[in-house]
């Protein structure tokens, strides 16, 4: 399976601080990222706060995405601390029409490389749907190193890795010691375009979910080799959402932008607290700034 284009690690709508996914919303959402042109969905993943929901509204997220996404492609977040529970949501995942499952490293315990392999070998093995490595250190806790990736592209059934380490080196690292049919996608949307350059399949951008035409054009912009596009978009759009968002967990801003550009989809789930006032007018200025200038460009 080739995973590529722009993806949006979705946000999960939800009924309030302390969970319930409010499935019509969600269902809205969607088919909104769809029109916009993205070229596949990402749910269940970090910004969809997949560990703050139980197994039945992980379960539910997937099978809204999947009824509602058209036909596009779904790469469902399946991420656990152990094999069977990681299992439990592809065979979920598997049972809804997901096309592939993102499995995070498992976080908490101190591990080895050596563990982290036999872990994904083990789940790969043995789930109905191909695998995607999901490398994000910072919240983890827990890093793949690049020859440990290497090892496991071998394997059949493992075809990709999201890679959100945010570290440029590492990136391109992967793309020269991986198989051409394995899918290095990028998950930091400020080294998109320097990654795509570099050869990266395609990029998961949490500015998807805000402004999803923007950054599918992104993508579009650098397989037509119009470069100039890619650089305005570059400027216009990514730079300064990501600056409004910096020291702010993104789940909370991304839930924040969205409903700010009109699509009710609650609050940020405990343990994550509220953005303060000032937060919430640094995120307005720059989303309103930037929907502006993309309507200029109309």
């Amino acid at each position: 399976m080739r995973i590529s284009g722009t993806i949006p690690p979705m946000v999960t709508p939800t009924l309030g601080r302390d969970g319930g996914v409010d499935a019509p919303t969600l269902r809205s959402f969607t088919e909104s990222l769809v029109d916009g042109g993205v070229h596949a969905l990402f749910p269940n993943g970090s910004n969809g706060e997949f560990s703050s929901l139980t197994r039945a509204e992980r379960r539910t997220v997937v099978e809204t995405v999947v009824d509602a996404a058209d036909g596009t492609p779904i790469i469902a977040g399946c991420g656990g601390t152990s094999v069977g529970d990681v299992l439990a949501g592809i065979d979920d995942a598997e049972a809804a029409g997901a096309d592939a499952a993102v499995v995070v490293t498992p976080y908490y315990l101190s591990t080895r490389q050596s563990g982290l392999r036999e872990f994904y070998e083990t789940v790969a093995t043995r789930s109905p749907l191909p695998v995607v490595l999901y490398n994000i250190p910072q919240l983890t806790g827990v890093s793949l190193d690049v020859e440990t990736v290497a090892a496991l592209s071998g394997h059949d059934d493992i075809v990709g890795i999201k890679d959100s380490c945010g570290g440029a080196t590492y990136h391109f690292r992967l793309i020269e010691n991986t198989p051409e049919d394995f899918s290095v996608i990028q998950g930091i949307t400020t080294l998109a375009t320097a990654s795509l350059d570099a050869g990266s399949d395609g990029i998961v951008t949490g500015t998807a979910n805000v402004f999803p035409g923007a950054m599918a054009d992104l993508y579009d912009a650098h397989v037509a080799g119009e470069g100039e596009r890619v650089t305005r978009l570059l400027k216009d759009v990514v730079i300064p959402i990501s600056a409004a968002h910096d020291g702010i967990p993104t789940a909370m801003a991304l839930k924040f932008l969205v409903r700010h550009s009109g699509t009710e989809v609650g609050p940020p789930l405990l343990p994550l607290p509220e953005l303060s006032p000032a937060e919430e007018r640094r995120l307005a200025d720059a989303y309103d700034a930037v929907a502006t200038r993309l309507d200029a460009t109309r």
